[in-house]
Parts: structure tokens; sequence; C-alpha cells
């Protein structure tokens, strides 16, 4: 065998396992717990003979057809049910005895066990399928790049793994996989746009003025970009055909400066640029298609004027949180090379391929003293497997004294106070619903302990309803208006998904390792500043809930995928509440 042969088998093999870790704990969180279906250390004697022997909790999961049964070994697990594997699961069917069970085989077991409800999903198990090969090409590709020595940048493009609790984490469908690469933060690479001489009536601008971003980034003025996965979705596109036979658009090709995809894949990074650029991609990236709808686009260019005051607010009260605001956005119309009605779609379409958000990017100077990275990147798995926050935690430990669960306790406290005393003052005092989960916040460290919180993605900031009505919303189209109001309830939801679950609960899940006493600890701090934030800003029911022990929301990523549905239109798992086990000790003392 080929050592490059052995090389793409090792690669192969880490995908798979990572895929057969999303899915189980996917399937555990979001049907075998819920459904009373899951022994999270099971003992009776019922199980494969590999099992007699080995560290580690033994998880059976039942399913409603009988004779079905799964098996694993967990190394650790967290209060929430999130746990890292050893070996293979082995599936159980009536009549056969237990196998063991690659990503592949294991997918299509569990789709089975779901299709009574749901019939069989072909179209996810196709896009696993493409998320573990992407997988395993990005993990070879990481190996051989440089880091750029940019914290930031490192950090964006060093998320080999992509989202813990999601079905296929690394999908790039509907993209030749050699594209895909090219273009893919995990490869570190950089890449020009592909620019277009533009007509400059086609420009629509919403918000300030880009062009000379624009201009500095292509070389000249009156170009106009696309992503590189667009150009031929837009090539073929008759609408453009026709202005470009009558002189309103030339293609010209990729281009000028060479910029960074980061860590969402679409959005690009230029250290001399001003924004980050938000582009378009028809592309299915984990749930959605991550195309620019223009009342998206509206959307968050109009809330960052309108809540400039919110933002100030809640900067001056709680102190390291802030957001990156969303100033402009543009794109290109052509409706005057359209055709009457049958080309609305057409025209629409060519909007949604050139919309591009802009987004506020670092000053150097913030860039130097802060290191901001994305908490993705953070409370994660490198490639070779090991805790990259945990070396963050040995060395405060080191230098300030203590040991290791004291530096924990003390790290942990401090990211968790400035993300959410800011989260909490935008939902309660200003009736704004952030997306806080680990991609969308970047934390900024002053002598290796968390100090600063940055939120971004305002396309997905949304607005209470009752605090939002129609007459406090007059700068945006009745479009956008239905695109960011939420009910209260909803906003919780995402609010405390995000935060709490998505974010703060995965990064206790990397930061205690399998310790359940230090998790409970961290999630007594948790608790703490709920209590904290209610004696400085007033009660809230809420707030006061969770201390009390009621559930968590955890968003239901494998059920979205299985069900068909929209992503907006997920739903949520209640998870029994650890905070809870903080308020009893209280209680107690």
């Amino acid at each position: 065998m080929s050592r490059q042969t052995m090389h793409e088998q090792w690669y192969d093999g880490q995908a798979q396992a990572n895929a057969i870790e999303c899915w189980l704990n996917c399937y555990l969180r979001e049907f075998a717990m819920p459904r009373g279906e899951v022994d999270f250390d099971y003992r009776g004697q019922d199980r494969p003979a590999r099992f007699d022997q080995g560290s580690g909790a033994l998880i059976r999961i039942r399913f409603a057809q009988a004779g079905y049964r799964l098996m694993v070994r967990a190394q650790r697990g967290s209060r929430l049910g999130r746990c890292e594997y050893v070996g293979s699961p082995y599936l159980k069917s009536p009549g056969e005895p237990w196998r063991s069970a690659d990503a592949a085989t294991l997918i299509h077991f569990l789709l089975d066990r779901l299709a009574d409800e749901c019939g069989f999903n072909h179209e996810l198990r196709v896009q696993c399928d493409n998320s573990i090969a992407v997988n395993a090409r990005l993990l070879a590709l990481a190996a051989d790049a440089r880091e750029s020595g940019n914290a930031m940048l490192d950090a964006e493009q060093g998320m080999v793994w992509g989202h813990a609790l999601h079905p296929t984490p690394k999908s790039r469908e509907g993209i030749d996989i050699d594209q895909a690469l090219a273009c893919s933060p995990e490869a570190r690479t950089e890449f020009p746009l592909y620019w277009f001489r533009i007509d400059p009536r086609l420009l629509q601008r919403h918000g300030a003025d880009v062009t000379q971003v624009l201009a500095k980034l292509s070389g000249e003025g009156d170009l106009y970009p696309c992503h590189p996965w667009e150009v031929e979705r837009v090539m073929a596109n008759p609408v453009w055909q026709r202005a470009r036979a009558q002189g309103l658009i030339e293609p010209l090709g990729p281009l000028g400066e060479a910029l960074a995809p980061t860590s969402s894949v679409r959005t690009m990074y230029h250290p001399q640029a001003d924004y980050f650029l938000k582009m378009s991609i028809h592309v299915r990236l984990t749930n959605c298609v991550r195309k620019n709808a223009w009342y998206e686009l509206e959307s968050a260019v109009a809330l960052t004027d309108l809540l400039a005051g919110a933002w100030d607010d809640v900067r001056n009260r709680a102190a390291g949180f802030d957001v990156l605001l969303e100033p402009a956005a543009t794109t290109l119309d052509f409706a005057a090379a359209g055709e009457g009605e049958g080309d609305e779609a057409n025209v629409r379409e060519l909007g949604e391929s050139f919309g591009i958000l802009y987004r506020n990017s670092f000053q150097t100077l913030v860039l130097e003293r802060y290191r901001p990275q994305v908490a993705g990147a953070l409370f994660t798995r490198d490639r070779l497997g090991n805790s990259v926050c945990r070396e963050l935690v040995e060395r405060y430990a080191r230098h300030h004294g203590g040991g290791y669960s004291h530096a924990a306790e003390t790290l942990f406290a401090a990211y968790a106070k400035c993300l959410l005393d800011g989260v909490w003052l935008a939902f309660f005092k200003h009736g704004i619903v952030l997306e806080p989960h680990l991609q969308n916040t970047l934390i900024g460290f002053n002598h290796d302990l968390p100090a600063r919180v940055w939120i971004r993605d305002l396309e997905g900031t949304k607005l209470v309803a009752e605090q939002w009505p129609p007459e406090r919303l007059q700068g945006l189209s009745e479009r956008a208006r239905q695109s960011v109001q939420y009910s209260r309830e909803l906003g919780w939801n995402r609010v405390a998904y995000c935060a709490l679950v998505n974010n703060l609960a995965e990064a206790m899940f990397h930061i205690a390792a399998g310790d359940s006493a230090l998790e409970d600890r961290l999630w007594s701090v948790v608790g703490a500043l709920a209590v904290h934030w209610q004696e400085r800003f007033g009660r809230q029911p809420l707030l006061q809930g969770l201390v009390e022990g009621d559930c968590l929301p955890s968003k239901n990523n494998l059920r979205t995928r299985v069900f068909k549905r929209a992503d907006r239109d997920s739903d949520y798992t209640a998870l029994a509440n650890p905070i809870r086990v903080w308020a009893a000790a209280e209680e107690a003392a």
C-alpha cells in the first residue's frame, strides 16, 4: 500500500468517526433521550462480546421497532448528553447478530428507523456522503497548510470539524468537490473574487457608500464581483446573457486582491479592507443554501441604523460586549434587461447571486491587543483530536497559579459574563434577538483572560414583535419587517439555545473534559450570572426560571433535515437543566 493511500485512508477514517459522533449525538438528543429510549450506563448482558472489556460508559439505544438496538462506548459525556465515543457503534437487527458499523451503515440504519415517521430521506443520505468526503479532503489539505500568523484568521480557518451536533457539518452541496476545496477556509486558502465591468446604473446600494472599497479590492472603478462558485450560475442566466449583449456587463475573470474565506465559508476577509464581505452562494452549507436575499440584506443594514441607540446602551452597561455592525449592502439590478413577468425569477436570482453584505472589520490595534478568535475554533478539537481550549486553560494556570480547575472556572466565568451580560441586555431590555452561537461569537483576550466579546451576523438578528410593532419599523419594507419580527417565546428559545446550549455548553464540554464535578461548577457560574444580572438590571421570569431549573431549548438540526423543513421552521427539544444542581446546593446551604 502506498504512503499516499495510507494517508487518504486515515483522513477518511477520521471524517467517518466525526460523522458517527455527530449523528449519534444528534439522535440521542433529539430522539432517544426525549423518548426514554437510551441507557447511558448499560450493564446488561445483551451486548456484543467486544464490549465485555474496556473503559468508558456503555450506551444502549432502543427503537420503537422491536428487535432493533444500537450500542456504543463513550469515553466521556456531559450533563446534556453530549458524548465522545470510543471505537465503532454496533447495530442489532431482528434475527441477526450484532455488527460493527461505519458511518454510512450507521446513517442508513438510523434513517431507516425514522422512515416510519417521515419516509427514508435519500437526499440527506447523499448530503452526509458529501460532508464526509469534503471533511476527509479538508483534513488532508489542512495538514499541509501553513498558518498566517493572524490569530483571528487562523482561528477562522481552523474549524476542521464543524458543528458538533449537526448531521452534515462539512457539506458543500451544489458545487464540484474540487471547486469547493479551492475556496474553503479549512484549506487555509485565499483567492481573488470574480469581477465584472458594469454599467453603473446596475448597481443597487443600501446604506453606506462602498464603491471605494470595491475599487480598492479590484484595482479600478466600475467593477463588481461575485463569489467564484456563482459564476457558472450567473452566466447561464438568460437575463445576464441579454444584459451582456446590451453592453451592461462584461465578465473580466478573477483579478485584484486575494481574499481569505472565514469560517462561514462565504464571508471574505482582507486585512487592509474596512469590511468583511459576506458573499452570496447557491451552495447548501449545513441546513441552508447561503444565498443573499435582498430583503435579508436590507434588514441587516436597517438594523444597524435602527438599533444604534440600543447598541450604545448595551456597550455602556455590559463591559466588553460589542456587535460587528453591517452598515452597507449592494447588489446588481437587472430589471432593465428583463422581458416581462417571465423573467422575474431570473432577475431575482441574479440579484441574489450578486448580493453582498458589508460587515465592519477589526482595526489593526484591536487585532494586536485582543487577538480576537471565533469561539468555535477554541471550544473544539484540532485536526489531531486534541482539545484547543485545554492548552489555553493550562497556560493560564501556569502563569497565574491555582491549578487547572481554578483556571478553568476563572476563564469560563470571564467569558460567560462578557457574553451573557450583553446578550441578555439586548433581549430583555431592547427586544433584540441575537444569534450568539459558536461561529457568531468572537472572543478577545487580555493577559490570557477573555475580556471582549463580539457578536456578528445581523442578518440573523430578530426583534421581539411586542417591543417592535410595525410603527417602529417604518424604514423597512413589508417583507423585511416579516423577516425580522419574532415572538418573545421564539426569541428566548433562539437566544437560550445559541448562548447556553450551542455555545457555553460546548465550551464546558471541552474545558471540563469529562470531569463532571468541574462541569457542575461551570454550570453554577451560569446560574450565578443569571442571579447577579437580575440584581443589577431587574428581575426577569425567564432568567429566574433558568436558575430554578426550567428546561433548556436545544435546536433540532437532525429533525429539521430528516423532515425536510426550512431552517426557520426548526423546532427545539427541551433538555434537563444542569443549573438546578447549583440551585439545589444553594437552597441546602
